[in-house]
């Protein structure tokens, strides 16, 4: 019954400390508060005289101006396709070295590296010439642990990119 008595005791010490605590505080921010609104307070004749509020809308004139800017840009700018055009821009699909980005970060992304390389291997067995592709191979290796296969990988980039740069 005693240590029931103290902990009651205790309690009712620790809430009454609390609310003692949150007003001593509330009143030194409020003494804060208004000392700094009145060092911020401006002096009458420091502020300017009210105007009316008068919206600012534009005129018929105005408008017209408008939509003729309007209309120019449109026959400028918006206008259909011709079907050459929209065959020079391309269909929109995406070409299998793109495809092959994505399928590696999909499996990268899932932390599934094993796949990424066997991917890219593939790819780089068909297209040896791929920069980028090799470049995340021998990334990929690196990751890895696989460093010598990396290695191996990035020398064929640089022996690439050194044929390229001499032709």
């Amino acid at each position: 019954m005693n240590r029931a008595w103290y902990a009651c005791i205790f309690a009712l010490a620790v809430a009454a400390l609390s609310v003692g605590g949150l007003f001593a505080f509330r009143r030194l921010e409020t003494t804060a508060n208004a000392a700094a609104l009145a060092e911020e307070a401006p002096s009458p004749d420091m502020l300017t005289p009210a105007r009316p509020f008068v919206p600012i809308l534009p005129d018929p004139s105005e408008y017209a101006r408008f939509e003729a800017e309007d209309a120019a840009w449109r026959r400028r700018e918006a206008r259909q396709y011709s079907l050459a055009e929209l065959r020079a821009r391309g269909d929109g699909k995406r070409t299998p070295q793109e495809l092959l980005q994505d399928r590696v970060y999909a499996y990268t992304r899932r932390g599934d590296r094993a796949a990424a390389i066997n991917e890219l291997e593939r790819w780089v067995a068909n297209h040896p010439s791929d920069q980028r592709a090799l470049l995340s191979l021998a990334r990929l290796l690196n990751e890895t642990g696989r460093n010598d296969e990396a290695v191996a990988r990035y020398r064929q980039l640089l022996e690439i990119k050194q044929r390229s740069g001499n032709e």
